[in-house]
């Protein structure tokens, strides 16, 4: 008990020397031993500088500005796409060739996601502390994944059957329009999605709660609470082309060295804005440490979706003629521009290591997890099932019905996630 109780002694006396000092204009921290951490002691502590300052919880009074630059590498999940293009045998017969419930045939393209490889991207964040003592700062915050493009371009071939399957809702079976026959048609069909994730913020951080020395040398902890604006953007597009030539060897009525340009085109962006406030903390032992963040932002999704099409058909001593419309897009059901707002929830999560270098550089790593529902994506524009109904397409007939159809603003989730390694400067 009586060590104890001189140990406390003790410590009382080191702060008050301290103070003493700091007040004389001895602005070296000789009195408080950075090995030995004081809980509760705020005001107090040896910064990077060696000196004393008014400290925060997470950092001190000289140091009052940070930034950060990391280099990501995420994946950003996308809506699957439907089968785009398929594949039969030569010699299949072209009223069954391409067709989805055929065992001949092969979906080349779709059928699953086309954007969801990983992709690099950087991050900038940075802040000021206003109130060090307080431990109230201004943050800022940049991120931005790199485009993911998908990219294919088939035909045309001698040996093997294109084309891209719908659903003939006019016959109720599905169906499929040729791209390639061999001897009969020319063609190639191209197909491009991309997708593109970005977003921003702008806020203050308070601190909650601090226990330990704030330096490099020795152990602390502190948790704190982030709280502004949340921004996130995330556009796709889908693009579907064809160009095919009439070949001598047709059976079709079509004119020998007709060319037809068929373009299907799907777009969408999603807008988020909206208010964010979350938790982050870290554990430091001597120069590593273990932090997190988990954080949650409520809004508005500012939704916009293009469809778009159309049809350029040539014909040997006859002209051009161009009308709006593709295979899955037309004039009279699904082309136009499409908008709406509705209220999302966007949650973000952070798990991290870190090591200090040097007194004002750290080297940072970690993973992160950001959930966006109800986000629209262009492959979730496509027509349901590719119901198609062909007399809604150029030229147009009547009796068409409603396909294909606009799905409506049908949206998913988008789940953006990958790792992080960056470095950190205090100055």
């Amino acid at each position: 008990m009586l060590f104890i109780a001189a140990a406390k002694r003790r410590a009382a006396l080191l702060c008050v020397l301290s103070v003493l000092s700091s007040v004389a204009g001895t602005r070296r921290c000789h009195a408080i031993d950075c090995g030995e951490p004081v809980c509760g002691i705020a005001d107090l502590c040896c910064d990077s500088c060696g000196e004393c300052c008014n400290g925060s919880c997470k950092g001190n009074g000289c140091d009052r500005f940070w930034l950060r630059g990391e280099y990501l590498y995420w994946q950003v999940t996308g809506a699957e796409a439907p089968p785009l293009v398929t594949s039969s045998p030569d010699g299949t017969s072209p009223a069954t060739a391409g067709r989805l419930d055929q065992p001949t045939t092969t979906v080349l393209v779709g059928g699953d996601e086309l954007t969801d490889k990983w992709r690099s991207g950087f991050a900038l964040s940075g802040g000021f502390w206003l109130d060090p003592a307080c431990g109230l700062a201004v943050i800022g915050d940049y991120f931005r994944i790199g485009d993911n493009g998908f990219n294919s371009s088939l035909g045309p071939d001698d040996g093997i059957i294109y084309a891209r399957p719908f659903f003939n809702s006019e016959l109720g079976t599905q169906d499929a329009e040729m791209v390639n026959v061999p001897d009969q048609l020319a063609g190639n069909v191209h197909v491009q999605s991309t997708s593109q994730f970005q977003g921003a913020g702008l806020g203050l951080e308070k601190c909650l709660w601090s226990c330990g020395d704030s330096t490099s040398c020795g152990t602390s902890s502190w948790i704190t609470v982030v709280g502004g604006y949340r921004y996130y953007q995330h556009n796709s597009s889908l693009q579907i082309n064809e160009d095919l030539m009439v070949l001598d060897g047709t059976t079709t009525p079509l004119v020998p060295g007709t060319s037809v340009l068929v373009e299907d085109k799907f777009g969408a962006r999603n807008q988020f804005h909206g208010g964010e406030i979350g938790l982050q903390g870290r554990r430091q032992e001597g120069f590593l440490w273990i932090d997190g963040l988990a954080a949650i932002a409520v809004g508005g999704n500012i939704r916009d979706v293009s469809i778009n099409g159309g049809t350029t058909t040539t014909v040997p001593n006859a002209g051009s003629t161009s009308n709006p419309g593709g295979l899955l897009t037309s004039s009279v059901t699904n082309i136009g521009n499409y908008n709406d707002t509705k209220a999302t929830v966007i949650p973000r999560f952070r798990l991290g290591v870190g090591c200090q270098i040097s007194p004002r550089v750290s080297a940072r790593f970690g993973y992160n997890v950001i959930v966006w529902n109800d986000a629209v994506q262009a492959a979730s524009q496509l027509p349901p099932e590719l119901a198609t109904d062909p007399r809604n397409l150029p030229p147009v007939q009547a009796g068409g019905g409603t396909q294909p159809a606009n799905p409506g603003m049908f949206g998913t989730t988008v789940v953006a996630h990958g790792a992080d390694a960056g470095l950190e400067v205090t100055f």
